[in-house]
């Protein structure tokens, strides 16, 4: 888990100088332990790497350089079994014991292929030099980021983040207008788009291929399908979905620092920590989070869990509030706007798990796998409206609800899409801001279409596993791993995902539907696996996340600084809403304060990473930023 840079410079164009100093100072929370260089002897390639040290602490260093650099390596993140592979390619005299070095020998052996023998979370640079090439590579799943953008002069300019892009003083911070209408149409912004003009996200499971001539070329080589060994017994399924899970676990139990495990009092959590227990060679680590005034406190169902598999059990408090004080900083570590809530508390249990432990698993992907949203299935509303005739639907009862109520009408008219047009249901049921909410906040932009649409229609499958599919290529890369990727790494903790090894998803993206949720119920098949394992409150207990109290923030303060934010000139100027729409929102706090919050994570980013450049996170609150021009 680290923070790669570099510069790419075909042999027509001219050579360049790419800060790499300043790249890396800017993701120095991303590798703590140590920074490494490397320019070829044209300095047509030029890298640098920032280093958490997890495995082979001794010989591990980045890049790792070829004699008379031949070929370069950079590697963000872990290739879990680097131990078979390194078997597997003996007598090979590798030079380090680490898990990245394993990709040349296999390169050598296997071509480009040798990406599907990877399995882990990684991204990676490699430049060959007699070719005079480099392959950008992301992970199947999009674990780790990696993003990039071509300078003026021609080159290729790539990091792990965004923010180090501008500090190599090549590209500029500029805003695409169409990618702000995407992230307020889905809370992230999806795809290979990011917010900022001429910098691409690499997808998940693709390569970028740039050679000599200054071609580039990003293809993909992995999708998730479903498996063909899948048992056909649907009594078999369950075991073999836990053996599945219980090797990704082996796996990434791999490390040469603290390994533990975040313990909610729910199914994801809980499975991870009983079958992790049986691979640890020592008791393992776990962490329940307890939030100061919360709701809801899972610690007593976690506990369950932790005297079961005999864990080392920790329960940390965590105060309430802080969110003025917190969101600039976390705007500035996520480069780019993300919707979701939970990005707070998300970085509050991060912050207080590296005060224990560098490694930490946890249960992202689990609802994604067994369907665990309520937007996998039909609300019972929708059902009883659709039993109406289609004429008197879209005849009288949505004119009439577009005069008094045009966001009703809408919630309305999406009950179909259930059936006709599921990626754009997906979408519509995790939307801020439809059209009405547009309407009513001054923006003009027209909206893009679904992103969950264009992966939903590519599934050759059934409909609900398409649905999952469409998330698991959205909702999860761009939203949920980059949350987890940021609040980790801003903290220096390696996040691991062990739902999300590729053979565990492409396995339940075999699973029937009828199996995977028997009786319509969320998560059923993930509960027949658990029930080996977890103490039964757990398996009925409601599903709980890290919900933030939005609501509560807007009305303790946030409220008001958001609309000092949002309404100063600067902001107005761009046109994405007027003073007038702000003050709507804030007129009801309690139907908009996700909207309000999801507008001031865009300006603040904006403000930091467009207007400011900052190269720093910041340390001031929100208060600092209310009233400057």
């Amino acid at each position: 888990m680290c923070g790669l840079a570099g510069l790419f410079i075909p042999r027509n164009a001219t050579i360049e100088r790419a800060d790499i100093g300043a790249m890396l100072g800017v993701m120095r929370h991303r590798g703590p332990d140590g920074t490494g260089t490397h320019d070829s002897a044209d300095r047509r390639f030029q890298a640098g790497f920032a280093r958490l040290a997890i495995i082979d602490l001794a010989t591990g260093d980045q890049p790792l350089v070829e004699e008379d650099g031949r070929r370069v390596l950079l590697g963000n993140g872990e290739i879990y079994n680097y131990l078979e592979l390194r078997a597997d390619l003996a007598p090979h005299p590798f030079r380090t014991s680490g898990d990245m070095e394993v990709v040349l020998p296999l390169m050598d052996r296997d071509g480009d292929g040798f990406v599907h023998r990877l399995n882990g979370m990684y991204a990676l640079a490699l430049y060959e030099r007699d070719r005079h090439r480099l392959l950008l590579v992301r992970d199947r799943l999009g674990i780790k980021p990696l993003y990039w953008s071509r300078t003026r002069a021609g080159a290729i300019l790539f990091a792990s983040e965004p923010k180090a892009l501008f500090a190599s003083g090549l590209v500029r911070a500029e805003v695409d207008e169409e990618s702000v209408s995407a992230y307020l149409a889905h809370g992230y912004v999806p795809g290979e788009r990011t917010l900022y003009r001429g910098v691409a996200r690499l997808p998940p499971g693709h390569v970028l291929t740039a050679t000599a001539d200054g071609t580039v070329e990003v293809s993909r080589y992995w999708r998730p399908a479903p498996a063909p060994d899948l048992p056909t017994d649907p009594a078999a399924i369950a075991p073999y979905l836990a053996d599945l899970l219980g090797d990704s676990l082996r796996l990434q139990l791999r490390s040469d620092v603290p390994v533990g495990a975040l313990l909610s009092g729910g199914l994801d959590s809980g499975l991870v920590v009983a079958l992790a227990a049986r691979w640890a060679e020592r008791p393992l680590a776990t962490f329940t989070v307890r939030f100061e005034g919360a709701a809801v406190d899972e610690s007593p169902l976690a506990a369950l869990v932790a005297e079961r598999y005999a864990t080392r059990h920790t329960v940390i408090d965590v105060a309430a509030g802080g969110a003025a004080e917190h969101l600039p900083a976390l705007a500035w570590y996520c480069d780019e706007p993300l919707a979701d809530a939970s990005l707070l508390p998300n970085y509050l249990i991060e912050r207080e798990l590296g005060r224990h432990v560098t490694v930490a698993l946890n249960g992202t992907g689990g609802d994604e796998l067994f369907a665990g949203y309520g937007r996998y299935f039909r609300l019972p509303i929708e059902a009883r409206y659709l039993r109406l005739p289609a004429w008197l639907r879209r005849g009288v009862v949505e004119p009439m609800a577009d005069l008094v109520s045009p966001m009703t009408a809408w919630r309305l008219r999406r009950a179909e899409k259930f059936d006709l047009d599921r990626g754009g249901y997906l979408h519509d049921h995790s939307a801020h801001f439809p059209p009405p909410m547009r309407a009513l906040m001054g923006n003009r932009q027209i909206p893009p279409p679904p992103a969950q649409r264009r992966f939903f229609a590519d599934f050759a499958g059934p409909a609900d596993s398409g649905a999952l599919c469409a998330d698991l290529c959205t909702y999860l890369p761009d939203d949920l791993l980059t949350l987890l990727d940021r609040t980790s790494m801003a903290v220096g903790v390696e996040g691991r995902v062990p739902f999300l090894d590729h053979r565990l998803v492409e396995a339940a993206l075999a699973v029937p539907p009828e199996v995977r949720t028997a009786g319509g119920r969320q998560k059923a098949l993930e509960r027949t696996i658990a029930a080996r394992f977890l103490p039964k409150p757990l398996l009925t207990a409601p599903k709980q996340g890290f919900a933030s109290p939005v609501p509560a923030w807007m009305a303790a303060g946030l409220g008001t600084l958001a609309g000092r934010i949002l309404t100063r000139p600067a902001a107005l100027a761009r046109g994405w809403w007027t003073r007038e729409g702000i003050e709507r929102l804030l007129a009801h706090p309690e139907r908009h304060a996700y909207r309000l919050y999801d507008l001031l994570m865009l300006e603040m980013t904006v403000r930091l990473h467009v207007e400011d450049g900052r190269r720093e996170p910041p340390t001031e609150g929100l208060e600092a930023f209310a009233d400057a021009a």
